[in-house]
């Protein structure tokens, strides 16, 4: 490996990192306002916080007197029971190249299905509220973005292409999930507030850090597909 890959392989990730960090509170800024511009749109009681109040960097608060939950508990299970039984239904008819698919909302259904148990159990109010669900997804997303230049570094950056082409597709990886994540982050609190908190496990563990890793393995895949045969040597 020639000295001007190593440089690279350990000279982007740095820099990367570098302005990542520094880029920390624009970045929270940028999804602070666009959660309350589409939040405006589809008529989620969001509001900026006081400065002064902001216990974190996304700095929202539910407007007072609105509820941050939507159905009730038991409404909700309801709901949330005849999906899981729906789904596993509609599951029994997907057969042939549609079989993964199968396999993936049974893996839905029985995260479902395990989150019911729990809330038949342990009927006390759920312990995480709306916003700090948003919050977490958010912090989560920043913390993939911050690994996403080390994982290149690992796997990309070795490859023998210019060094603009992987500061471009890291760059346009990286852009991507800065518009990604507000946008899951919502889609998530517009299914909690107006549907039920029964599906936050679900939301959490399926459609949260782990559907962003997956994301990123198929961004990494398509900025892999355009390097030559010849970069691997």
């Amino acid at each position: 490996m020639s000295p001007w890959l190593v440089l690279q392989m350990v000279g982007l990730p740095l820099a990367w990192l570098a302005l990542l960090y520094g880029l920390r509170e624009p970045l929270y800024g940028f999804w602070r306002s666009y959660l309350l511009t589409w939040a405006q749109w589809l008529q989620l009681p969001l509001v900026p916080a006081d400065i002064a109040s902001r216990q974190d960097l996304l700095g929202l608060n539910w407007s007072p007197g609105a509820s941050d939950l939507g159905l009730s508990t038991t409404t909700g299970a309801a709901l949330a029971a005849v999906v899981v039984v729906v789904a596993w239904g509609l599951s029994l008819r997907l057969r042939g190249r549609w079989l993964p698919a199968q396999y993936l909302v049974r893996v839905l259904c029985v995260v479902q299905a395990l989150a019911l148990l729990y809330f038949w159990f342990a009927p006390m109010p759920f312990p995480h509220e709306l916003l700090s669900h948003a919050v977490d997804l958010l912090d989560a997303g920043y913390l993939l973005m911050l690994s996403i230049p080390v994982l290149m570094a690992l796997g990309y950056y070795p490859l023998q292409i210019s060094w603009q082409a992987k500061v471009v597709h890291t760059l346009l990886i990286l852009m991507f999930f800065g518009i990604m994540v507000p946008q899951q982050a919502l889609v998530h609190l517009l299914i909690l507030q107006h549907l039920s908190v029964v599906f936050m496990p679900v939301l959490y563990l399926c459609f949260g850090a782990l559907f962003d890793m997956m994301v990123f393995v198929a961004l990494y895949a398509w900025a892999a597909s355009t390097a030559p045969l010849s970069a691997t040597h």
